[in-house]
């Protein structure tokens, strides 16, 4: 089941954040620490956030053609 965060959720984690893990995080949720981490950098990213160009998570993969992959 798919959890639907609510702005005041998002905002108790981004608080919760400053003085625990991702992983204690989580626990208070009842959820993973990777569904802490993701949700806040959703949030980050609508904010505006643009991962920097070098980053090696920023990096454009190749668009190989789908009949590759049938």
């Amino acid at each position: 089941m798919k959890k639907r965060w609510k702005d005041e959720d998002i905002a108790r984690a981004k608080r919760l954040m400053k003085t625990h893990t991702a992983s204690q995080t989580g626990r208070m949720f009842n959820m993973t620490k990777n569904a802490i981490l993701g949700v806040l950098y959703r949030q980050k990213v609508k904010e505006g956030y643009i991962p920097p160009p070098d980053s090696k998570y920023a990096i454009k993969k190749p668009n190989y053609p789908s009949h590759l992959f049938r």
